[in-house]
């Protein structure tokens, strides 16, 4: 089978950062060591060659005039928080197609795999003979599924000037004209088959008028090998570099953001240190994308007296991160939106207990909190209970610890990659 990934985003795929780039390398590699001829088409980032190929992975990359050729610049996160912003980004995405669409022309494949609905759309509206060969994967967090709740119904009013709406922590929502012209919902409505990250979002995308039999719940994987089995040098040198050596360490991964719920968690940690206890919260990820938010995360270390104790790191690389996982006591996740809940995976591979919300597929993994504690988003205080309850008890946070693991192997991505190659051989019938 021939199967050509199509990503248009602001990173990029191979040794790249981000969810959704982690999920289109990681089928894209284990469906080529499955035997099948795998390409990605990509845009073209300074410094990498037009041509490549990666773990028998083939990459063509487009050199185009518009967007940007350097990774996580013109984010789409910033882009759509204004109308100019968001005339960028879909002229950007419209330019890709077009691109894209002269390469497709030239080249052979069974399954055209996309992953974002911007370019994707345009190419289901300029080449509607694609279609019968597209499948979509639909990588919503509660965000943009609320914005398919509410259908454009204007039920849920902007707040903000320029037809935008803010979220409680005066942050990114979804713009109205989002709302009320869902990429998603047009895209999975002309893709042949659609994967979704739950079931909650295949009842969205079916009561906004797509297909049941085109929607197939996939979650998303996590490397077994790479999280679950860390290399012990690397370990000793995370800890050092850290500071983890000499007391509990609670550990977040992710971008510092708004939906990351980041500030919810330095509130969480607030009462965990009132309450007693004694430890080292490291937040690993990127602080630098919505800075006036990373301030205000500053701000509330700097006024609960936690400089000692929290650390945001900024960018970690991406060997460090399975040694944070192995070394974190208590693994901490507020997030107020995710479709998935992939450093929950990752954590969890890692044999790390979970103090996570009641998002995406957070509970699910969780399994009725058997591998950590689920609570409400949005609630900074049952996070610090939870958190709190789990440094108290060694049994239970070590216990938890061995169910994650286990349960882990349920999303390994060679698991992963079956259920999603069982979708292209449907698309090939």
């Amino acid at each position: 089978m021939k199967v050509l990934h199509l990503y248009d985003g602001h990173e990029q795929v191979h040794d790249g950062r981000g969810s959704v780039p982690n999920v289109v390398w990681n089928l894209a590699r284990q469906t080529a060591s499955a035997g099948h001829e795998v390409t990605v088409l990509e845009r073209q980032w300074d410094g990498l060659d037009a041509t490549a190929e990666h773990e028998g992975v083939a990459f063509r990359r487009l050199n185009l005039a518009t967007g940007a050729d350097e990774p996580w610049t013109r984010v789409p996160y910033e882009m759509v928080s204004s109308p100019v912003g968001l005339a960028r980004l879909v002229g950007d995405r419209t330019n890709f197609a077009l691109e894209a669409l002269r390469h497709l022309r030239g080249l052979d494949f069974d399954v055209l795999h996309v992953h974002l609905p911007f370019a994707a759309s345009v190419l289901a509206t300029v080449a509607p003979w694609l279609r019968d060969r597209m499948v979509y994967t639909a990588h919503l967090g509660e965000l943009r599924l609320d914005a398919l709740e509410d259908g454009g119904s204007g039920e849920d009013a902007p707040d903000a000037e320029d037809g935008d709406s803010t979220d409680e922590e005066g942050g990114l929502a979804v713009p109205e004209i989002v709302k009320r012209l869902s990429p998603d919902v047009y895209l999975a409505n002309r893709a042949v088959e659609t994967t979704v990250l739950n079931p909650e979002i295949r009842e969205v995308f079916a009561a906004r008028g797509v297909p049941e039999s085109n929607l197939t719940v996939v979650p998303n994987g996590v490397d077994l090998n790479r999280f679950g089995d860390p290399d012990p040098a690397v370990i000793e040198e995370v800890e050092a570099k850290y500071g983890l050596a000499d007391r509990p360490t609670l550990l977040f991964v992710g971008t510092v953001m708004p939906r990351k719920g980041v500030v919810d968690l330095i509130r969480a940690v607030e009462q965990v240190a009132e309450s007693g206890h004694d430890f080292r919260l490291v937040v690993a990820g990127e602080n630098d994308l919505d800075p006036e938010y990373t301030d205000r995360v500053r701000s509330l270390i700097r006024e609960a007296g936690l400089g000692e104790q929290v650390e945001l790191t900024g960018f970690v690389p991406a060997e460090e991160l399975p040694a944070l996982y192995a070394l974190a006591d208590v693994f901490v996740t507020p997030s107020l939106e995710e479709g998935f809940g992939m450093t929950v995976a990752e954590a969890m591979a890692a044999g790390t207990p979970v103090v996570g919300t009641r998002v995406g597929r957070i509970p699910w993994l969780l399994d009725d909190q058997r591998c950590g504690r689920v609570v409400e988003p949005g609630d900074a205080e049952a996070v610090g209970e939870a958190v709190a309850e789990l440094l108290g008890d060694a049994d239970s946070r070590e216990e938890m610890g061995r169910r994650a693991e286990k349960r882990a192997r349920n999303v390994s991505w060679e698991g992963v990659t079956d259920d999603v190659l069982s979708v292209y051989q449907e698309v090939r019938q």
